[in-house]
């Protein structure tokens, strides 16, 4: 589908869910939050339940003041939840449209939301867009064949930070071994899955590093995704009182002070050190979740990380698919968006740059990241 077609795509597929969907369920989902949020850098986070009782103690998501005690299924169906989707100005369809991330607030395939999570797949599937997920749980073959038959790119993101530390780290997760059964079932019917590598723990991950990958490689992941370390006073204080040693963690801080706010703790030096093992065992290598998508969904990723010096070199050539485009189409494009004309369009290179009218800032938001995801370019606004 070429580029220009798509926010035609999107209005034909919201009037025809909407004929679908009750008045009540039309306004339920215009109202949610799915229906305004802005994607993140992975995607536009879909949440099929809210908290969490893995209680994994390096997880971020109590300070974000969700539950770790228990996990509550979202209140929108899935045919809610695609509307709302296609209600959000960011969000756009098909396989060239918006990443979706799944996970990211919760463990998707936990008993208690998983046939939540599988009727959310299945609804926005129909959407066509790249579908990404990060899980712990075990995934069974036949739920594995179900998520193959999908029409939508999915990449399942396999979560192991520790094996030997599991029990500290993660003392109410699923055990390694049925998370390595979930990269098998997955391989079998034909998918593509990922070792989530995320958090790295210094002293630990680093540590492990040849024993994690090795046993991955065995059960069939094609790849690695490399993740940080966020902390908060509150993950540092429960690492403490588990034994676990966050001298190094401390270090790295930088004379940052600790809170209930999450702080990037630096790993660059841990990571050469990791990339170097896993392509030593022939795998591919991802530095951020969004690339992990671009390379199974075949798509040149949404945040241009090819263009500067962090590209991960995975072979995915997203360059060569940068889709082709005229000066005049870009115009309708933005017409469609935000109903306005333009004055003046460049294009260098990976770059497009708008001159127009002033505009509201929202509105500049919704058409800088509508014209990134469908151009593949980095947007710039002026005003004249």
């Amino acid at each position: 589908m070429k580029v220009t077609e798509i926010p035609l795509k999107k209005i034909m597929m919201k009037d025809d869910l909407k004929g679908k969907l009750s008045l009540k369920s039309q306004i339920k989902a215009e109202s949610d939050y799915h229906a305004r949020r802005k994607p993140r850098p992975c995607g536009l986070t879909v949440h099929p339940g809210i908290g969490c009782t893995n209680r994994c103690i390096y997880c971020y998501i109590q300070d974000m003041g969700f539950s770790f005690t228990k996990i509550t299924p979202y209140g929108l169906t899935g045919r809610e939840l695609a509307y709302a989707l296609l209600s959000n100005p960011f969000f756009y369809p098909t396989r060239q449209g918006t990443y979706i991330a799944i996970g990211s607030i919760t463990e998707p395939f936990h008993q208690k939301i998983k046939e939540k999570t599988m009727q959310y797949l299945l609804s926005i599937s129909r959407l066509g867009n790249p579908i990404q997920f990060s899980t712990k749980e075990h995934i069974d073959r036949e739920t594995a064949r179900v998520m193959a038959r999908l029409k939508s790119p999915i990449s399942p993101l396999i979560t192991i930070t520790t094996i030997h530390r599991k029990e500290i780290l993660e003392p109410q997760a699923p055990p390694i071994y049925r998370r390595l059964q979930t990269i098998r079932n997955l391989k079998r019917e034909g998918m593509k899955p990922m070792l989530f590598l995320r958090p790295i723990i210094p002293g630990i991950t680093d540590v492990e590093i040849d024993e994690i990958i090795g046993e991955a490689k065995h059960a069939g992941v094609i790849g690695v995704v490399i993740g940080g370390l966020r902390i908060t006073r509150n993950i540092i204080e429960r690492m403490r009182r588990k034994g676990i040693d966050v001298e190094e963690i401390m270090r790295r801080l930088k004379g940052k002070k600790l809170s209930n706010r999450q702080i990037y703790i630096g790993m660059r030096d841990l990571k050469e050190k990791i990339v170097e093992v896993v392509r030593e065992n022939g795998l591919k290598i991802f530095k951020s979740a969004c690339c992990a998508t671009a390379y199974v969904s075949e798509t040149p990723c949404i945040n241009i990380c090819w263009e500067g010096q962090i590209c991960t070199k995975c072979n995915n050539k997203c360059v060569e698919k940068i889709p082709e485009i005229t000066l005049e189409e870009i115009g309708h494009l933005i017409k469609m968006i935000i109903g306005r004309e333009t004055k003046k369009i460049v294009r260098k290179k990976y770059e497009t740059t708008i001159y127009i009218e002033k505009i509201a800032k929202s509105k500049v938001e919704i058409l800088k990241y509508g014209l990134q995801v469908l151009l593949r370019n980095r947007i710039r606004i002026r005003f004249i």
